[in-house]
């Protein structure tokens, strides 16, 4: 394991924290991790004065790594704040519109894939390997329990906003 300050998060499983306190060997120390562990995710925060809000904004980040799934498994908040400020931002009064897919891995990864990929169809296809109609019959049952059609650009927004917050 790498010989630098960390702690590991209660009830995150294998999830660490690792504090670096210079900017000059983030990049050095990222590496090595992909190294080590090289389907772990990375959250990097700005350079803080206070730990707490270098903490928070790598939180922040892990959540946004942890809903959307981008194909990178690396990301940094200055790479992402608008993102991190979406995801907090109360915007609808309703439930989590999303929490109604959380027992349909197939679907949420479907979801995912079209945000990915500006809601292409064909690379949505191609990506998840499926044909065009399974992915209309997906796309149609995440309407069917969501009660919006992420085809629609503003309800793809709405649904990105419920992806983003079910991991706040």
């Amino acid at each position: 394991m790498l010989q630098v300050p960390s702690f590991s998060i209660e009830g995150d499983g294998d999830d660490q924290i690792i504090l670096i306190q210079n900017e000059v060997d983030v990049d050095r120390i990222i590496q090595r991790l992909r190294q080590i562990t090289p389907t772990a995710f990375i959250a990097v925060s700005q350079k803080e004065a206070n730990i707490a809000t270098g903490y928070e904004q790598a939180r922040s980040v892990m959540n946004i790594l942890l809903a959307l799934q981008p194909d990178s498994p690396i990301i940094r908040y200055e790479d992402v704040p608008f993102l991190v400020r979406f995801s907090a931002a109360d915007l609808t009064a309703h439930a989590n519109i999303v929490s109604k897919l959380e027992d349909t891995a197939d679907l949420l990864d479907t979801l995912r894939s079209f945000i990915q990929h500006n809601g292409s169809m064909t690379t949505t296809a191609d990506h998840l390997n499926i044909h065009r109609n399974t992915l209309q019959y997906r796309l149609k049952r995440i309407q069917t329990l969501t009660g919006k059609d992420p085809r629609n650009l503003l309800e793809l927004i709405e649904l990105t906003h419920g992806l983003l917050a079910f991991y706040q």
